[in-house]
């Protein structure tokens, strides 16, 4: 009922603004237009309170790790996964059922990737152009890089620790090219 009473005040606005009318009933593209936009902003407040199924232990766990985090979205299953920016940095931090933190995953651009590690991909696959940059960091304490990158012949994702020591890597196939 609030649904069709708010098209009707909708309707209403819409007329006296726009067509500056006292019609009653919105032409039927118009109809669909706003029918589409209530409908996007019911998932809209629907994905928010998703949001309130994350228990308090673990958006205190988030508060306490990641005091500056802004914009949280949560995906909720075996472990919570929090999507947020700190800063200018669009982070990814995995908590499990108790609220222990797990690991992070920052986005990185090309430029803030260490120089050694930049020299050392260099020499070690010659000449690439970096496409994705990940930095991980892990509950044990341990932090390495998640490298996309491309060469004249082959796409990459390498994977190195902070030096710069290639730990592992793997050629991409495109999609387009029969690949995953």
């Amino acid at each position: 009922m609030i649904f069709f009473i708010s098209i009707g005040i909708v309707n209403k606005i819409f007329n006296h603004f726009f067509l500056n009318t006292e019609v009653s009933v919105f032409p039927i593209k118009t109809m669909k237009n706003v029918s589409i936009i209530f409908a996007i902003l019911f998932l809209q407040v629907g994905v928010f309170a998703q949001n309130s199924d994350v228990p308090v232990n673990i958006q205190k766990a988030l508060k306490a790790k990641f005091p500056s985090a802004q914009d949280v979205e949560w995906t909720n299953g075996e472990i919570f996964l929090a999507s947020f920016w700190a800063g200018d940095d669009y982070k990814e931090a995995t908590f499990n059922k108790s609220g222990e933190w797990l690991e992070t995953s920052t986005v990185l651009e090309e430029d803030k990737l260490p120089v050694n590690v930049v020299t050392s991909l260099t020499k070690s696959l010659g000449e690439a152009y970096i496409t994705y940059v990940l930095k991980m960091e892990k509950k044990d304490g341990s932090q390495f890089y998640v490298i996309d990158l491309s060469t004249e012949t082959e796409n990459l994702q390498v994977t190195t620790d902070l030096t710069g020591k290639v730990l592992k890597k793997m050629v991409m196939v495109d999609e387009e090219d029969g690949g995953f």
